[in-house]
């Protein structure tokens, strides 16, 4: 057995596992770095299509798989016919994990970034009047990973949640202008609720409707930051 070449197939085998899998925030490494380099993650717009990283995030798992049991079978038989199920508790239990060391890695946080969104988790109901009044209820969830309470101003884009980009709707949804509400969430604690949002509309346009993965604007300590996963 060749440490070195040990350490190269399970190190392969563990950045498949973390390139591939969802962490905490519902989405995968794989996914970003993808997304960093101007690739879209999905063959065609908006999750769908054949879903890129799962593709060679799967072959290299088969690779980092075959090359660590094949440099461990001799010497540890018994852990090579188990690496199977070593590896499947880690796949399974990777989200959990993830989500237990954010709580860790940012114990004394603070402000905005001790909090996360979780972005796959929310959506949101709208209804533009003809008269420009404009409202939103949405399902929003947050987590708090610092010792510490956060107060928090939320609001939703609804034009930047809304992915078809030439049409008149996006236009109404990107004069609509809703006020932020505030909510609290306490140390190591999720928030997750409805809000009720209001505001009017500068270009109404009478339509109703529901947005998933909403791109949600937080002010925490008089500092604004827009999350957004960036699928496309």
């Amino acid at each position: 057995m060749s440490r070195t070449r040990l350490v190269f197939s399970g190190a392969l085998l563990l950045f498949a596992i973390i390139f591939t899998f969802k962490h905490h925030l519902g989405f995968s490494v794989g996914d970003s770095l993808l997304l960093s380099l101007g690739i879209s993650p999905y063959t065609t717009s908006y999750l769908s299509g054949v879903h890129i990283t799962m593709y060679f995030g799967l072959g290299m798992l088969a690779c980092g798989y075959y090359l660590t049991r094949k440099e461990i079978v001799c010497d540890f038989p018994l852990l090579a016919k188990t690496l199977w199920i070593a590896v499947l508790v880690v796949i399974f239990s990777y989200s959990f994990m993830t989500d237990k060391l954010m709580y860790v890695v940012k114990w004394g946080a603070k402000g905005m970034s001790s909090i996360s969104y979780i972005q796959n988790d929310s959506s949101c109901t709208y209804d533009v009047s003809s008269n420009g009044q404009a409202l939103a209820s949405c399902e929003l969830t947050l987590k708090n990973y610092s010792n510490s309470a956060v107060v928090a101003k939320v609001k939703p884009d609804l034009a930047g949640s809304y992915h078809n980009q030439d049409d008149p709707l996006s236009n109404s949804l990107k004069s609509v202008r809703l006020e932020p509400m505030p909510i609290e969430i306490e140390p190591r604690k999720t928030f997750t609720g409805k809000l009720e949002f209001s505001g009017v509309a500068e270009c109404p346009l009478e339509v109703r409707g529901n947005l998933k993965d909403i791109v949600l604007d937080v002010a925490v300590d008089g500092t604004n930051s827009v999350l957004d996963d960036d699928i496309p």
